[in-house]
């Protein structure tokens, strides 16, 4: 990748972390003006700043994966076992958040609370990976939804930790849309002679 493309995907996607932020902290009920102009003002500057942090975090996250993700290819040498194995990390983080949140701030209570997060962000991912294969090919499927399952709640982290809803809506939506443009960016940022670099070597991203 260029330093011209680097560019445009990290000022980009700051870009959308700032407008995440905004839209998840109008969401939230955080930016009115019930008291007043001066502290509308405020909230939306905070918001925006706090966007553009949780899109550093994306990108962390992005070029984090893209670097296990390399390397366990060059280990691994077998694609379809690297898929399986990031399968098993899928279905063991979905059960492990759901349990692990559970027990820890509502043991005792019915379970299916905590059910809902987890489905609607696998759910996502999943639409996500539809149309990243419809734009590469079908090997992206299993990467993408790992990416923006398994990568998203790792980032997400500090949000899930408080358990605070407003919290975590206001961190959830930046960080998603970051990772889906980043994601549905990287195959036509590396393009080369019609096919990028990243499909020559390993044909998943």
């Amino acid at each position: 990748m260029t330093l011209k493309k680097w560019s445009f995907l990290f000022y980009t996607t700051l870009l959308l972390g700032a407008i995440g932020a905004v839209i998840s902290g109008t969401i939230i009920g955080q930016d009115t003006l019930k008291n007043g102009f001066a502290d509308f003002g405020m909230g939306v500057v905070g918001n925006l700043l706090a966007g553009l942090m949780f899109s550093v975090i994306s990108q962390m996250g992005f070029f984090a994966y893209l670097t296990i993700h390399y390397l366990a290819l060059v280990i691994i040498k077998r694609n379809s076992l690297w898929q399986g194995i990031q399968v098993v990390f899928i279905l063991f983080v979905f059960v492990d958040f759901v349990v692990l949140r559970h027990d820890v701030f509502a043991p005792g209570t019915s379970i299916i609370n905590f059910i809902w997060f987890p489905l609607g962000l696998i759910v996502y991912a999943g639409i996500v990976a539809f149309f990243k294969v419809r734009a590469t090919n079908k090997t992206a499927w299993i990467p993408t939804v790992f990416f923006m399952f398994v990568v998203t709640i790792l980032e997400w982290m500090p949000a899930l930790r408080n358990n605070n809803l407003k919290s975590m809506v206001l961190m959830l939506i930046p960080l998603l849309l970051c990772n889906t443009w980043q994601i549905m960016q990287l195959h036509r940022l590396l393009k080369a002679n019609g096919q990028t670099s990243i499909e020559k070597n390993n044909k998943a991203l």
